[in-house]
């Protein structure tokens, strides 16, 4: 059986390298096909280019001063090293660097849901693998309690104002919603933010906030339970 646009658009909107055999095989079978292929694939490269991070000048000397000035034992630096230091310096420096990107949280959501918030909300489909939820909340210390990932439709990493987040499509009984969980942003709780004939709620949670957003006919309150009571933050090992 061939997969329907929908299901494309959900595989790669999740994971646009996505190069399973039956995903190229659709990917190839129309024109719309490789355009919204093409489109998240540039979309994904965008979010990366906000997520490289400008080492701090001394840090980069050191690593410089390594490669000139070698062990007596050694007279050259592992590759691996090289690259677990740029992971290093990147992982300490994405809030630096993300809290530079947008001037307000407004400015983030609007920004953020404008490339790709509404595609993942129209191709929804099958629920959300709950080990892929739980893979990803605990990557960010954090779990989804049953009533908040039985609803999940759609997860996928996404850049915050303070580094990484996840960006969740959830099933709703006024239709799909988006919750965006950012794990080091503070926000004021309980403020209603407006872009582009969209609101969300901001909701503080004990580590970090999310934003549920939703169109201006659907009450993103109703929400605000789910998230506060099945969104554990802040948990230790992840």
């Amino acid at each position: 059986m061939s997969m329907n646009f929908s299901e494309f658009k959900k595989l790669i909107g999740a994971d646009p390298w996505n190069r399973d055999p039956e995903t190229l095989r659709a990917r190839i079978s129309s024109p719309e096909f490789e355009a919204a292929a093409q489109e998240a694939e540039v979309f994904e490269r965008k979010l990366q280019s906000a997520l490289n991070i400008e080492p701090p000048a001394e840090l980069l000397g050191d690593i410089k001063a390594i490669s000139l000035h070698p062990s007596p034992r050694r007279n050259w630096v592992p590759l691996a090293l090289a690259a677990t230091l740029v992971i290093a310096i990147g992982a300490a420096g994405i809030a630096w660097k993300q809290s530079r990107s947008w001037s307000s949280i407004e400015e983030y959501l609007a920004e953020h849901y404008s490339h790709d918030g509404h595609d993942l909300v129209t191709a929804m489909t099958d629920p959300a693998a709950e080990h892929e939820i739980q893979a990803i909340m605990a990557s960010l210390g954090a779990k989804a309690g049953e009533q908040l990932s039985g609803s999940i439709k759609v997860i996928k990493f996404c850049p915050t104002p303070d580094g990484r987040g996840a960006h969740m499509v959830v099933n709703t009984d006024q239709g799909p919603m988006t919750i965006i969980f950012m794990p080091k942003t503070l926000v004021t709780d309980g403020e209603m933010v407006n872009f582009d004939q969209m609101h969300a709620l901001l909701v503080g949670l004990e580590h970090g906030s999310a934003a549920i957003i939703g169109e201006q006919s659907q009450s993103v309150e109703k929400l605000e339970i789910i998230v506060r009571d099945s969104l554990k933050t802040g948990l230790v090992g992840a």
